[in-house]
């Protein structure tokens, strides 16, 4: 397996991208595509504002059983501050779904290191097509997404501001002590070969590299699926600029409160994109 940074670049110069279909649903158009010319098609879905036309993005890479269309979960950003949200469907996720915990922890990374490479195509996609141009790319990450997303934000710089809800860092630590990686035997992360692919999708790697763009953590004071301690890990290995937010939850943050919290934080670092005509 290749790193990431490596296999995006020996790929990104053949991957095309083509809109399947195109649905009217309130305020919004909902279209469907496919990046193909990778390993294999990777579906995706942008929301966009019927009424206008926007050059605002925010990238959102959802958890772990999630799918694209999570994404819709941050559509006041469409209808209040005129953003088009996108998304594409994880590796064994989603239009990919399998029994995704059932794989050998190999095929797993594998796979997280793929949809990381997925991702950087996704934004490659939406340079070409328009959907966002420089210094207007927000990236949001929940779960599995906020740690994939602290490694996507760490190599392409063409991420303007992250938002992080509830991810961690020191992924050897923090898969044995999650409620879900018990099921993950402990001489399993003792393996060379699984610490090194850990190391490659691991956002503690790569979560510096961030600055001085700005960085929001959004945490679960009590989480024990991605333990709160490494989330607390990845926040102190992370540079300024940078907030932490932590809620009195476990690793279901509430998400009325987490998207007030994450609008406060975009109006006071990103006051030009928080209007509707910008």
């Amino acid at each position: 397996m290749n790193n990431h940074e490596k296999e995006y670049e020996e790929v990104k110069e053949k991957v095309d991208c083509k809109v399947i279909s195109k649905v009217e649903k309130e305020e919004m158009v909902l279209s469907t595509f496919r990046i193909i010319g990778y390993d294999e098609e990777t579906p995706g879905l942008i929301a966009q504002n019927k009424f206008e036309t926007s050059d605002k993005l925010i990238l959102f890479l959802h958890g772990l059983g999630g799918k694209k269309e999570d994404s819709l979960a941050f559509r006041i950003f469409l209808r209040d501050f005129g953003f088009s949200i996108m998304a594409i469907d994880a590796r064994g996720h989603g239009e990919r779904q399998i029994d995704f915990m059932s794989l050998q922890p190999e095929i797993m990374l594998s796979y997280w290191n793929e949809t990381i490479v997925d991702n950087r195509l996704a934004i490659d996609v939406a340079f070409r097509k328009g959907w966002v141009k420089e210094g207007k790319l927000i990236l949001a990450g929940v779960s599995m997404g906020g740690i994939l997303g602290g490694v996507v934000a760490g190599v392409d710089k063409r991420v303007s501001g992250v938002i992080l809800y509830v991810p961690g860092g020191d992924l050897v630590e923090a898969i044995s002590n999650s409620t879900i990686g018990r099921s993950v035997p402990p001489s399993v992360l003792t393996l060379p070969f699984v610490r090194t692919m850990l190391a490659s999708v691991d956002p503690i790697n790569y979560v510096d590299k961030i600055s001085p763009r700005p960085l929001l953590i959004q945490l679960g004071k009590y989480d024990d699926v991605v333990p709160f301690k490494n989330g607390m890990k990845l926040f102190e290995k992370a540079k300024e600029p940078k907030q932490l937010i932590v809620h009195d939850s476990g690793h279901s943050i509430p998400a009325d409160k987490a998207i007030e919290k994450t609008i406060d934080w975009m109006k006071n670092n990103f006051p030009q994109l928080m209007t509707k005509n910008t």
